[in-house]
């Protein structure tokens, strides 16, 4: 009796688990979906991807495109939360979209809050 209570234990453990990986899976493509064009546009207009000499079609035809929640390279700790750049280091979205060009990886960080775009080489 015991064995089968703690294989239904697993069993309900392994079928929540299964359903909020499809969850946060469905999120993840319905923002990129939503914000792609949008990041694909604040990218191409970004005075930094023209002196790259990246094209428009660069950007739509991205590599990679992945969504990230946080911001890494802000310094906040997260004890911090009176920090005015807090919510930017650990809670907005932001979409990478990485381009490959002849002369190496172009990166545009697209913030989706404020709708801003630093494209960087890498």
């Amino acid at each position: 009796m015991k064995a089968i209570a703690i294989v239904l234990a697993l069993l309900a453990a392994a079928k929540i688990g299964y359903q909020e990986y499809l969850f946060r899976a469905a999120a993840r493509d319905a923002i990129v979906g939503a914000y792609k064009e949008h990041a694909v546009q604040a990218c191409q207009s970004e005075p930094a991807s023209r002196s790259l000499g990246m094209t428009g079609q660069a950007w739509a035809n991205a590599r990679s495109v992945r969504l990230v929640i946080g911001k890494s390279s802000i310094d906040v700790y997260p004890w911090q939360v009176d920090n005015a750049l807090w919510n930017a280091r650990y809670r907005n979205p932001y979409l990478f979209l990485t381009a490959s060009q002849r002369s190496g990886t172009v990166h545009c960080e697209y913030d989706i809050l404020n709708a801003a775009a630093v494209v960087t080489r890498m």
